[in-house]
């Protein structure tokens, strides 16, 4: 990251879309005769919502698992654990929407993002390993599963702002490096 202070006017934001996620739009029922199908797509939606306690202790799970990753990388930042922090951080990013935690989502996204673009495991940030891991951890314990719950987004607002910032210093580095080739 650059060390001179960035002006208002280069200040980025980014953002991710989330769409809704309602079943009953993504399934295609082609024949109702006697409103079966579309019992079944309730019966689907109130199965999901009984589950609910099962997915926030599922996410606990992984959380631990985040735990382990970022003890692991403070103890050797190496290609190994950078990986194992990705295959839970990207199992994160797949299911908590899914499971009714979509800023936690975001959050397993900008650190995806993050791994993908940092070169050297040896140097990858810890500082935004543990910010992205605290984040994720406060969003569960506070249960927070509104898109638009002010400090869920405030926390994945700020994770994405910097992940992304750093992902245009790296293509712009890249970029300047094939030129000069």
């Amino acid at each position: 990251m650059s060390d001179s202070a960035p002006n208002d006017l280069d200040k980025k934001s980014y953002g991710m879309i989330i769409p809704p996620n309602n079943l009953k739009k993504k399934v295609k029922i082609t024949i109702v005769t006697d409103g079966t199908e579309t019992e079944a797509v309730d019966n689907a939606e109130l199965a999901m919502q009984d589950m609910a306690g099962e997915f926030k202790q599922w996410l606990e799970e992984e959380v631990s698992k985040f735990d382990k990753c970022r003890i692991d990388m403070c103890a050797a930042r190496n290609a190994e654990n950078l990986d194992q922090l990705h295959v839970v951080a990207h199992d994160v990013k797949g299911q908590a929407e899914t499971m009714g935690f979509p800023l936690i989502t975001l959050a397993a996204a900008s650190l995806c993002k993050l791994i993908e673009v940092w070169e050297r495991p040896e140097t990858f940030p810890l500082d935004q390993l543990n910010n992205h891991v605290d984040a994720i951890k406060v969003m569960l314990a506070e249960d927070i599963r509104a898109n638009d719950h002010p400090l869920g987004k405030k926390l994945t607002d700020k994770l994405i702002n910097t992940v992304f910032d750093y992902a245009d210093e790296v293509a712009a580095k890249k970029t300047l490096d094939e030129s000069t080739d």
